[in-house]
């Protein structure tokens, strides 16, 4: 079964592309849940330019005609923009329009809305409140001329005529005008609720329509949708879709290049990888130079391919120095077998053959012994490293080499420690002092010093001998390495000592390193964790 690949550019972009739509929907969720609340802010500040537009619009168009056109105007907008209009007064009865009646649980919330809200010119405290009469009556009550009331006409006040208010006897309380409004001035008041059952959206305002003697005195125009948006009454959002879109599109010109940039990368590396894989080392790795972590990551690749070149090229080279190693002692022990087994010159000669062989025999012991311990110091395990007395450990290796005349000197600091394996630092110790007592014990004492250096304890091994060309210092810890013909295998060792010196040193978190002394000598320092 085949598996879908999905490229990790189209993972991106659909995720950025999720992220945004994610937001779109709490944004809408958010909204609606604060349209449909008591307050309304949200809804109202986001519609308030346009609902003001389109109530100057229509206060100028009812302005300039008469109660009898009012109809039929609201009728043409109605059906203009699909959003129901209609005109209240102030005790909330129907002026002209669709709507007859407004839902009795809104009325409240309009009274009181409607007042705090008011804004602009002519707002005052003493306004009149909904609820009390204000206002020309309803067209069917009579003319918008309606006649003042008595004491206008040259009667006394009703106070001053005996007997309580009209209101108070059970009559109609006295109407009274709101605070005229002016028409250019100032933003109308608003407010807007949300129903259900049917689901409807309300927008309500004050425009000034009534001409008086002292302005343009107010209505209530009654805005009804069941869209949310009033189909661009409320609000337009197109302009919302508009710059979602253009934000979707800048994104994507910032996303896919940067995505495929990446991904780019990737493939290259994977590629050299491959290779690398197939044993080709010598590949140059993309992206390296890059100063992110992509160029870390080609970085690290290209040293890979470098430590597994070496690796494979050690282990190759290594083989075949065991395979020289072994073959000059067996071939030496063929022919000495073979004259035996002839029966060949006399007892004397025998001896000596066999003498020989018991000689060849020893040295490809000692052959495998060191190949042993360059095995066991190689195995890449988890080392415990402990306080080890630096002073204490390099006595008791010098106790157990058998050193002849060599003069050694030590000059350690008492009490110095280091943290390392014991018997993996002893064997490093042991190999180096046979090493400089092998090539350098005739020409002088050799040294064996510690000290502190910026954390770390440096360990130093150091003689008066010949000691080695500088161009081959780099090579000296590597397997069956041999600088010239004093060090061949019959002057001593396989070339493995300083090998395994490097082993141990590795294994205990430390490094090793080989200089040149003057006039003459070699100096072999081991740098390990204090």
């Amino acid at each position: 079964m085949t598996r879908l690949r999905f490229p990790i550019p189209a993972k991106l972009l659909l995720g950025f592309i999720a992220n945004l739509a994610l937001l779109a929907i709490g944004f809408l969720w958010v909204f609606s849940a604060q349209f449909g609340s008591a307050t309304n802010d949200l809804f109202t500040g986001i519609a308030e330019p346009q609902v003001q537009a389109v109530a100057q619009g229509i206060g100028e168009d009812l302005r300039g005609r008469g109660w009898a056109e009012w109809e039929q105007l609201l009728a043409e907008k109605s059906k203009e923009t699909g959003v129901e209009f209609s005109l209240f007064d102030g005790m909330l009865r129907p002026v002209a329009g669709a709507l007859q009646a407004i839902p009795e649980d809104l009325e409240p919330q309009i009274r009181e809305g409607l007042l705090r809200r008011r804004s602009g010119p002519g707002g005052r405290e003493d306004a009149p409140r909904f609820g009390e009469p204000f206002g020309p009556p309803p067209p069917h009550e009579g003319d918008f001329d309606f006649p003042p009331p008595p004491h206008e006409r040259g009667g006394p006040p009703p106070h001053e005529r005996g007997g309580p208010p009209p209101h108070e006897r059970g009559g109609p309380p006295p109407r009274r005008e709101p605070e005229p409004m002016d028409p250019a001035g100032g933003s109308y008041p608003k407010m807007t609720a949300y129903r259900t059952d049917p689901v409807a959206y309300w927008v309500f305002t004050m425009v000034p329509v009534v001409e008086s003697e002292r302005g343009y005195l107010p209505l209530i125009l009654v805005m009804r949708s069941d869209s949310l948006t009033g189909h661009g009454v409320f609000f337009d959002p197109k302009p919302w879709i508009y710059a979602g879109i253009g934000v979707l599109l800048i994104s994507g010109l910032i996303w896919v290049p940067m995505a495929y940039g990446l991904t780019s990368s990737l493939r290259r590396i994977r590629k050299a990888t491959g290779r690398i894989a197939e044993g080709d080392f010598a590949v140059d790795v993309p992206d390296a130079s890059r100063g992110d972590e992509l160029g870390d990551l080609g970085r690290s690749v290209g040293a890979m391919a470098q430590r597994l070149e070496t690796l494979v090229t050690g282990q190759k080279r290594f083989l075949g120095d065991i395979a020289h190693e072994l073959c000059s002692p067996i071939s030496r022990l063929q022919a000495a077998v073979g004259i035996l087994e002839e029966g060949g010159g006399t007892e004397e000669t025998q001896r000596r053959y066999l003498r020989k062989v018991a000689n060849e025999v020893q040295q490809m012991s000692a052959l495998v012994n060191e190949l042993l311990s360059f095995s066991k110091a190689s195995l890449r395990r988890e080392v415990a490293l402990v306080p080890v007395d630096l002073g204490s450990l390099v006595q008791e290796v010098l106790d157990r080499e058998e050193l002849g005349d060599a003069q050694i000197r030590v000059a350690i600091p008492d009490g110095l420690e280091v943290k390392a394996d014991p018997e993996l630092l002893g064997r490093a110790t042991g190999n180096l002092i046979r090493n400089a007592v092998r090539y350098a014990g005739d020409s002088g004492s050799i040294e064996i010093s510690a000290e502190r250096s910026n954390g770390h304890i440096l360990l130093r091994v150091s003689d008066s001998g010949p000691g080695v060309p500088e161009k081959v210092l780099a090579r000296l810890f590597d397997p069956f390495f041999r600088p010239d013909a004093s060090r061949a295998r019959e002057s001593g060792g396989a070339g493995l000592g300083l090998a395994i010196v490097k082993t141990c040193v590795e294994a205990c978190g430390g490094t090793v390193s080989a200089t040149l002394r003057e006039p003459h000598g070699l100096e072999v320092t081991m740098t390990l964790p204090g």
